[in-house]
């Protein structure tokens, strides 16, 4: 039997399909003893939620949440969108599996958004600013690296090229606020784009799904940001030191506040424009996958967002979604509702 994608599913059908577990949790059945499998499964192009009702515990204990598995299942309807019903699954073997098929893609171009990148660099008027974007970018294989990182593991930008994808919008927003208010420094509010989340390439990683690596969890993109940032600081000569701390406070401030992260508080005009320009392109992004998924699945209202704490109005007008296409899950009769998500966006 051919292996199928989520986009190819089809309601009624039997199907084999090799998906990464972004998912995974136990839940006890409330009418009989025992537990069954809930999962969220995912490939490059989509999501799908699914269930194993028998031999669930066994199942459970071959795999982790974001390693590959391979199920036999039946495609079904539950409340208007596909679900799968597993009979059997196992984890995928290495050879079964190719990250660029199992992780989402940045619907945009990402050659032209590495252009802009490198012509935002050209940009920069700032000696010093310049040469140490290209002191950075410049490192063998930075920049691959950089553009095909993901923007989060799970909130906004979350596929491959997300990480490119929104430090250009950022870029793009912030070249608004520079004709706007000219007295600002353009130079500084570029690199402080340009650099605000390159900790990021080592906080993620990317092979079955999005996960974090130890380093990101033990120290975070902000920290790793800060010390790639200085080293290469250190490396170049008459590097001014007014202007190292006011580009390092951009950096350690754009999340905003403290108890989303920031070591310190935005403290300049700059290091405002970076923070709202950050959040502004996170949070649209955010709401125009919100009203994809919905539209996708024929509401005018999106589920509960609990990072919001409200609903998002999805209308009726079909709007061409700003990344990869994914069904959001939903909850089953025998199934605990999920914790209210909290905390950092920039997840």
């Amino acid at each position: 039997m051919p292996s199928k994608t989520v986009a190819e599913l089809v309601i009624g059908e039997r199907i084999v399909g090799t998906f990464a577990a972004r998912s995974k949790s136990l839940a006890s059945f409330k009418s009989k003893p025992g537990q069954y499998l809930s999962l969220t499964l995912g490939d490059a192009t989509g999501e799908v939620t699914a269930r194993m009702w028998d031999g669930a515990e066994e199942a459970a204990a071959c795999f982790s949440e974001g390693d590959p598995v391979t199920v036999r299942a039946v495609v079904e309807e539950y409340r208007g969108q596909k679900q799968l019903v597993i009979e059997r699954l196992k984890l995928a073997e290495q050879a079964e599996t190719d990250a660029a098929d199992l992780i989402p893609c940045s619907s945009r171009d990402l050659g032209s958004l590495r252009a802009q990148l490198l012509a935002t660099i050209e940009s920069i008027r700032d000696p010093h600013l310049s040469t140490l974007l290209r002191e950075i970018f410049g490192e063998p294989g930075r920049l691959d690296s950089y553009c095909r990182a993901p923007g989060a593991k799970s909130l906004h930008h979350s596929h491959i090229g997300g990480l490119l994808e929104h430090t250009i919008g950022v870029v793009e927003i912030l070249e608004t606020v520079a004709r706007v208010h000219p007295q600002l420094d353009r130079d500084l509010m570029m690199a402080g784009a340009l650099l605000h989340d390159l900790g990021k390439i080592s906080e993620l990683e990317c092979s079955a799904s999005i996960e974090y690596t130890d380093t990101g969890r033990l120290v975070g993109h902000t920290v790793l940001t800060d010390r790639m940032v200085n080293r290469a600081v250190e490396r170049i000569e008459g590097f001014p030191e007014e202007l190292s701390n006011r580009l390092t406070h951009l950096l350690l401030s754009h999340h905003g506040q403290r108890e989303f992260g920031a070591p310190v508080l935005p403290m300049t005009a700059e290091a405002c424009a970076l923070h709202y320009a950050d959040n502004l392109d996170a949070h649209v992004q955010y709401f125009s996958q919100v009203v994809a998924d919905g539209q996708a699945s024929g509401s005018r209202w999106s589920d509960y967002q609990r990072l919001f704490e409200r609903y998002i109005y999805v209308g009726s007008t079909v709007v061409a979604p700003a990344g990869p296409e994914r069904v959001a899950p939903e909850p089953q009769p025998d199934e605990e509702h999920p914790p209210a998500m909290g905390g950092l966006f920039d997840q």
